[in-house]
């Protein structure tokens, strides 16, 4: 009996032996933590201008899609600057086209006179081969030469009539310079006009709202969150100890907390190039005082792969929900 009893104490022994060993090596293939946690891109919302709400169409937790409209701005102020501005440029427009007019007509004048030039110098042309031939009179070669001479002269005073008219008017239609400020300032108007009405950039979920109609919003200033719903990852705080054999693309499985039993598939996407405790507010001194040695944990980003197992978004994934994340790290 007592025998016996000691074999079942050896036996035991050895399974007990066996069993942690198997563990062991298991948990150096599958290292795990429970120090994770949800995270997805948070995007802050904030008007790009100021002014009274006057309408605002989504309320705290409300999923909106991109493009949504979030809330509006009192148009009114806005709507005046762009029938300003839109008055400005017709009235450039207008100017531009008379500008346009006297340009035209000194460009006009100098073509004409181009021509008559042109004309003064084939005559002159024929002139000087017939007074070489002694065929006409001497004043009316003479003729020639003068009536060529003005000809060049009006020549050079068109053109410099037409530079002093593209300098004083700029240059015509669309290259306009004031033509164009004035479109630019209409567009700019218009842009404003537009930012009134305030749209979701992304899709996700309505965090942190308290906005309501008659607030007064500072551009630029954040009015509520949008959680996005587009990429979730976890961020798991790894012992350095764990670190040895993990690498990006290996394979993880995320078990929630708020949902006992869901297990989620991952995937690591990278490794922190820090332990958290560097990037804290107070980073650790450990050259000053008493120092202990403590296992320093880096946050490693596992990425949740895209799911299928709740199509009516009955477990939806929730920012900051803990998790247990364990990788496979088998070759």
């Amino acid at each position: 009996m007592r025998r016996l009893r000691m074999l079942i104490v050896v036996a035991l022994c050895a399974g007990i032996g066996y069993g942690l060993r198997e563990y062991w090596l298991w948990r150096e293939l599958h290292p795990a933590t429970d120090d994770a946690y949800v995270q997805a891109h948070i995007v802050d919302i904030a008007a790009r201008v100021s002014g009274p709400v006057v309408a605002v169409h989504v309320d705290e937790n409300d999923y909106v899609e991109a493009g949504d409209v979030l809330f509006e701005i009192d148009p009114s102020t806005f709507a005046a600057a762009v029938d300003a501005a839109r008055a400005a440029y017709d009235m450039a427009a207008q100017t531009t086209g008379a500008s346009d007019a006297e340009v035209g007509v000194a460009r006009s004048t100098l073509e004409e006179r181009k021509v008559t030039l042109a004309r003064a110098k084939r005559n002159l042309e024929r002139a000087t081969a017939l007074n070489e031939a002694n065929l006409i009179a001497e004043a009316e070669y003479d003729n020639a030469v003068a009536t060529e001479a003005e000809a060049e002269a009006a020549v050079a005073s068109a053109a410099a009539d037409l530079r002093r008219a593209e300098s004083q008017f700029g240059k015509r239609g669309n290259q306009n310079s004031r033509l164009r400020a004035a479109a630019a300032a209409l567009t700019a108007a218009e842009l404003e006009l537009s930012f009134t009405r305030v749209v979701a950039p992304v899709s996700g979920w309505i965090s942190n709202c308290t906005l309501r109609e008659g607030a007064m919003v500072i551009e630029e200033r954040a009015q509520f969150s949008i959680v996005e719903d587009r990429h979730w990852w976890v961020e798991a705080n790894f012992k350095e100890t764990d670190l040895t054999h993990l690498r990006p693309g290996q394979a993880a499985h995320i078990a929630m907390d708020m949902y006992p039993g869901l297990v989620l598939d991952g995937e690591v996407e990278s490794l922190g190039a820090g332990s958290g405790a560097v990037f804290s507010l107070l980073p650790p001194e450990n050259a000053t005082g008493n120092w202990v040695k403590v296992t320093q944990r880096f946050p490693v980003r596992v990425a949740i792969a895209p799911r299928h197992d709740d199509p009516d978004n009955l477990r939806p994934l929730r920012v900051g929900a803990s998790a247990t994340v364990t990788v496979d790290v088998e070759p």
